[in-house]
């Protein structure tokens, strides 16, 4: 039987933090990215990744400044070379999020994922390493792809 390989992907944050860090499910990401597919991320994931690589050098101090240049600078080239394209933020996301949220308990940024990749006209592959937000995803239709761990990254 030939393997699925979906057209597009879209990425969480947990999902692609694993591009820049390596970590568990690292190799299942980066299997992601050798494939001729579409990935796509939220707009707010631009704030999120930045954010959360910060993290790694003023609480967690784990990670030098300059190394957190050179991953910001990494993030932000996928993004010029368009290995990631951006899903604007919109009105219609906001109140899809709104929805999301008024149904059970979700952190607003993982709404905001959540309701973006709802909300694409072709629903792509929700990858994501957060379990809750997997589950949450197939509750809103969503074909996922749990990457919280190094296995192959096929469907």
């Amino acid at each position: 039987m030939k393997a699925y390989f979906p057209k597009a992907y879209f990425l969480d944050t947990s999902a692609l933090f694993k591009r820049y860090r390596r970590e568990e499910g690292s190799a299942a990401v980066e299997a992601l990215f050798s494939r001729q597919a579409a990935r796509f991320i939220s707009e707010i994931t631009l704030l999120e990744a930045v954010s959360n690589l910060r993290r790694l050098v003023d609480v967690d101090k784990i990670v030098a400044p300059e190394e957190f240049d050179t991953l910001r600078a990494t993030f932000l080239k996928d993004i010029a070379e368009e290995n990631l394209e951006v899903v604007r933020l919109t009105g219609t996301i906001i109140v899809k999020s709104l929805a999301i949220a008024s149904q059970r308990y979700i952190t607003p940024l993982d709404a905001v994922q959540l309701a973006t990749a709802a909300s694409m006209a072709e629903p792509p592959v929700f990858v994501c390493a957060d379990q809750k937000l997997l589950r949450l995803a197939a509750e809103e239709g969503l074909e996922v792809l749990d990457v919280s761990r190094d296995v192959r990254a096929e469907k």
